[in-house]
């Protein structure tokens, strides 16, 4: 019963929470420290008992591990003495598995497994025999940083009987438990670099010995960013987006290059549609997003990590403000002046 309990108690967890990706770089190693306590079936003929041991796993895909468990405990027996006197017996507990990591947040991922189990029971005893059989796991992993994180999980596994089993015949089992844990990935790190692109170059022609190729053809954009300062981007007829004096593709520089500034995408409280707090004032989403004129705004203050703009001319209190969304592309939001006055 204790170990139902837990699994109900986790997927209630994971319901609770908002949904949102979370995924390991495939190729990350997993490596930690378990501590468990396990709810043995009645016909075992042993107590209920606290163990410890590790785990290692490996991300096949981002979200997609396969892992392997190892802990070690020391159950009483229920009828004491036993053989040759003893009142606990050893066991150790193999649990292989997949893994899936579901994000439910940006440090809370919900953990969901299935796989085999063996359980060796040894040391001189008169207990079930040594077997195996299908197992499963749900639980929640929260996430420190890159590398550190912990798990809370609840597992089940069950043993088919058998009866020609050497030594002790071994009875159909289905035990349950509980696990909690620490974790580290190795070669999950990142690296992010942010550059600042360069001003256009002047229409000045430039006459050399050696002709450079021409540049790639595109409709020149202005983007405003979170700096409040315009660059020019090039847009090709295919879609693509060139950057720098080269004009070079965006896909082409790398996931790892990235537009100066902060910005509120992905943000918890602009997913979820918060009102913005400034000077004392509420002030919420108002139309869509918009592209807008670095000469036009100004940077009056910040929210939740990312710059507040205003009108250029606008004086506080102020009655909108706006909130960049991604490079180029900005937000309005409102408040009631004459409500906050009244």
């Amino acid at each position: 019963m204790k170990g139902r309990y837990i699994l109900a108690m986790a997927a209630a967890a994971a319901l609770l929470l908002p949904e949102m990706a979370v995924a390991q770089r495939a190729g990350t190693i997993e490596l930690g420290a378990v501590g468990r306590f396990t709810v043995y079936d009645a016909d075992v003929g042993i107590d209920n008992a606290l163990g410890g041991g590790g785990r290692a796993g490996l991300f096949v895909l981002p979200n997609l591990s396969i892992e392997v468990d190892w802990t070690y405990a020391e159950p009483e027996l229920e009828d004491q003495p036993g053989w040759q006197g003893r009142t606990f017996i050893s066991h150790e507990l193999i649990q292989g598995r997949l893994l899936y990591n579901h994000g439910l947040g940006e440090t809370v991922s919900l953990l969901l497994g299935a796989g085999y189990s063996y359980d060796n029971y040894s040391r001189a005893r008169r207990v079930a025999a040594r077997g195996g059989g299908p197992g499963g796991l749900l639980g929640l992993r929260f996430n420190f940083n890159e590398v550190f994180s912990a798990r809370l999980e609840g597992f089940g596994y069950y043993v088919p009987e058998d009866v020609d089993a050497t030594s002790f015949a071994r009875p159909q089992t289905m035990n349950l438990g509980a696990q909690v844990g620490l974790s580290a990935m190795i070669g999950n790190r990142t690296r992010v670099e942010t550059v600042q692109l360069p001003a256009p170059p002047p229409d000045t022609v430039v006459v050399r010995e050696a002709v450079d190729p021409p540049l790639p053809e595109g409709t020149p954009t202005q983007l405003c960013l979170a700096t409040g300062e315009t660059v020019t981007v090039y847009i090709t007829p295919q879609g693509d987006t060139l950057v720098g004096p080269r004009r070079v593709s965006v896909a082409q520089l790398g996931a790892g290059v990235a537009f100066a500034g902060e910005y509120a995408a992905g943000r918890d409280w602009f997913v979820n549609d918060a009102p913005v707090t400034f000077e004392q004032r509420e002030y919420l989403r108002s139309g869509g997003e918009v592209s807008l004129n670095c000469a036009n705004i100004r940077q009056v203050g910040e929210f939740g990590g990312v710059p507040l703009f205003a009108d250029a001319n606008a004086q506080s209190p102020y009655e909108r403000l706006y909130v960049p969304v991604r490079p180029g592309v900005w937000q309005a939001y409102q408040t009631d002046l004459a409500r906050v006055r009244g």
